[in-house]
């Protein structure tokens, strides 16, 4: 008798359950929001757009001295990996990813378009009808999980009328050893919503 489960599928059930058994003593609903996304490290766990999360991972980004997190989700429902930055100025504005596009998808010919783009300072692309323009590119260094001195990569930001979404293209590489591209979408994430379960567990 064929199995009832192929191994792949076996082996991401019981990750889930493994991830939802680890969770620690829940904060009382009535002091989740009093939480910040701020306070949350490995092995936090999350809650907003009625999916939960548990932090896997915590990457950096450094630009111009400034240096901001990544979060790095696992979602219990489904199994699925996501991403969320945030950064504090005045207040703590938090993005998280949406999906991986690709240059064709949003009307990126190639390099040397994305950079004409850069060096004029003007330009746009579209994704599912809605436009988003140019807005600025740099210098980014991306440490994983605190491994010093990290990556080097250039970003290209793309910002939507409102500024609530972004097209960014993280461009990885050199003339000599070739470029790779990684075109990601991240939206605005309204802080207040997130609700923190857990700020971190014992086992990380």
């Amino acid at each position: 008798m064929a199995p009832l489960l192929e191994p792949a599928e076996r082996s991401r059930i019981d990750e889930q359950f493994a991830t939802v058994r680890r969770m620690p003593a829940t904060i009382p609903a009535s002091e989740r929001y009093r939480h910040s996304i701020e306070q949350v490290g490995i092995g936090g766990y999350l809650r907003f757009e009625d999916f939960t999360y548990r932090v896997v991972g915590r990457n950096i980004y450094e630009r111009l001295g400034v240096r901001w997190p990544e979060l790095v989700l696992y979602r219990l429902e489904d199994g699925a990996k996501m991403y969320l930055e945030w950064e504090k100025e005045d207040e703590v504005s938090v993005y998280v990813s949406r999906a991986t596009l690709s240059f064709d998808s949003v009307g990126i010919r190639d390099r040397e378009h994305l950079r004409s783009m850069a060096a004029s300072g003007s330009g746009s692309v579209q994704h599912k009808g809605a436009t988003f323009r140019y807005h600025e590119d740099s210098p980014v260094t991306f440490i994983r999980d605190g491994e010093e001195p990290g990556r080097p990569f250039r970003q290209y930001l793309f910002a939507s009328e409102k500024r609530d979404a972004f097209v960014g293209v993280e461009e990885w590489g050199d003339a000599d050893r070739g470029f790779e591209h990684n075109v990601i979408l991240s939206e605005y994430l309204d802080p207040k919503a997130i609700e923190v379960l857990a700020r971190e567990s014992s086992d990380g």
